[in-house]
Order: structure tokens, then C-alpha cells, then sequence
């Protein structure tokens, strides 16, 4: 058996992973629990960005970890072309049947690609949106720079990273992030025992300051950064609240952090980033 590198060996996982869940993906938005809103929550903060941006529809945007394509189609919807690409096939095809349901099949154009090497020449797009991608990177710092090399001068990234911070982990003790390096070492020793099944996949948590310091190095300077989404809140990984109770927490959770309540406002289970690619003179 011919032994894969590490950043082959995540890739394939998450492919794997992505692959099996593609259709909870395109069923989360319109799904009534905590961890839906919070979805929800953070693609209308996404698309609340790109409003404010006002970027021009006379060039076409990138959106990098298309998914099921609701957030390309809403790109389309808002008069752009949109170059949605994927690296796991069963999104593609999640991204083509929304965008013909919705019109705009015209306006998306989808490609299976790898964040690490795009493919798109230098200065490619004014908007790069990559949103639940970072937690599945086998190299963020490589991811930034190749995705920073396809921003032209003055455009934007909009980017998510799963937060290390979020309150809901570090009220369970089965997923206190402090621990988190030593979960996955003993699923590994397990894995390597065959005392456990491979994992499929498994999501890698940022600081706010990690993330940041990662789009600096990349050399993309931040604009605005936020976090989104309170729950599900569980003990022992079991659901502590109703799912309509779940919600209403959430809301009134994110009303305090939007409103800057210390501690709260960093400590949202997704952090949002607007960041811009510097002019050079």
C-alpha cells in the first residue's frame, strides 16, 4: 500500500466526508434548529458584506467551497457571474440544479478545483468569498497566499474560520478546545490499533488571532471581523435545549455580541472576516 502525505491523506477524508453529506448541506437553510440558525445566521452576514462592498457585476466573483450553491445562487440573484468551484463532485452537481431552479444557471459557472492551487491567473477577481472552507485546510498559510494571489489590488476576500473560542465547546467538557490535540491523538493510536474505524474527517478549530494573523501573512489586511452563531449548546455531546429553545438562545446571544458585549462578541461559533489585498504603488 503506497503511503499518502498528510495534506493527500486530509484532503481525501474531507472529500469523503463532503461527499456523504452533500445532502444535508442543501437541506441546513431550511432546517428550523439552533445549529441551522446559526448557518443561516452566518450566510446572511456573508451576504450583508457583499452588499456593503457595492463591488461591480461587471466582473465576475469567485466563491471557493461552492457547497450545495446557495450562496452562489444569491451572488447571481444579486447580478453577478459566479465562478463556484468545489473539490467534492456532489457539491458541483448541488450547485448546478439550485441555479437552474432559480434561474440564473447563466450567471454560475462551476469547476472542480483545489484551494491550494486554484488555477486562475494572478489578479484574477475584485471578491473572493471562501466560507466553511478553513477548518478542512490541510495548509491554511498555502491556502491564504493562493488565494491572495487571485484577489487583484484593492479587491476583498470574505472568509469564515470555525472559531476556537465558541462558548458551546467551552461549556462541554467532551469538546473543551484546550483538550482538543490530545482527542485526536488518541483517535489516532486507536486508528493505527485498528481499535477504531478511520475517521472520516475532522475540523479544525482557529483562534481569531491565528486566523488573523494567517490573512496578514498572506498579505491581506483586515477590514472587519465579527462572530456568529451561540449553540447547540449540549453537555457531554447531548443536546442540553429544545430546538426552539436552542433558537431563541442563539438570537439572544447574538444580539448581545452584535451589540459588542465583551467576551460574547468573540466567542460565536463562526468568525467572519472581511479582508482587502493591499495596492501596490
Amino acid at each position: 500500500m503506497t503511503n499518502c502525505s498528510p495534506g493527500v491523506e486530509q484532503q481525501r477524508r474531507t472529500d469523503a466526508h463532503f461527499e456523504a453529506a452533500s445532502a444535508y448541506w442543501s437541506q441546513i437553510y431550511e432546517s428550523a434548529d439552533a445549529e441551522a440558525a446559526i448557518y443561516q445566521n452566518r450566510r446572511s452576514a456573508v451576504l450583508e458584506m457583499v452588499r456593503k462592498l457595492d463591488v461591480s457585476t461587471e466582473r465576475p466573483v469567485l466563491e471557493i467551497g461552492c457547497g450545495a450553491g446557495l450562496t452562489s445562487v444569491a451572488l447571481a440573484q444579486f447580478g453577478y457571474t459566479v465562478q463556484a468551484i468545489d473539490s467534492v463532485d456532489a457539491m458541483i452537481s448541488n450547485t448546478r440544479k439550485h441555479a437552474e431552479e432559480a434561474g440564473v444557471s447563466d450567471r454560475i459557472i462551476t469547476s472542480i478545483r483545489d484551494v491550494h492551487d486554484l488555477g486562475f491567473p494572478d489578479n484574477s477577481f475584485d471578491l473572493i468569498l471562501k466560507i466553511g472552507v478553513a477548518p478542512w485546510l490541510h495548509s491554511l498559510d498555502k491556502a491564504v497566499l493562493e488565494v491572495a494571489r487571485v484577489i487583484r489590488p484593492g479587491g476583498y476576500l470574505i472568509t469564515t474560520a470555525d472559531n476556537w473560542w465558541r462558548l458551546n465547546h467551552w461549556l462541554d467538557p467532551r469538546y473543551f478546545p484546550p483538550l482538543g490535540p490530545a482527542r485526536k491523538g488518541f483517535r489516532g493510536l486507536l486508528e493505527k490499533l485498528s481499535l477504531r474505524k478511520p475517521s472520516v474527517a475532522a475540523a479544525k478549530l482557529h483562534s481569531i488571532r491565528e486566523f488573523d494573523a494567517s490573512l496578514t501573512g498572506g498579505g491581506l489586511q483586515k477590514v472587519e471581523g465579527k462572530t456568529v452563531g451561540f449553540g447547540p449548546f449540549t453537555l457531554f455531546g447531548k443536546k442540553i435545549f429544545a430546538d426552539a429553545t436552542g433558537v431563541k438562545l442563539h438570537h439572544q446571544l447574538q444580539s448581545l455580541a452584535d451589540h459588542g458585549t465583551p467576551v460574547l462578541r468573540s466567542c460565536g461559533t463562526h468568525y467572519i472576516v472581511l479582508a482587502r489585498k493591499g495596492v501596490t504603488s
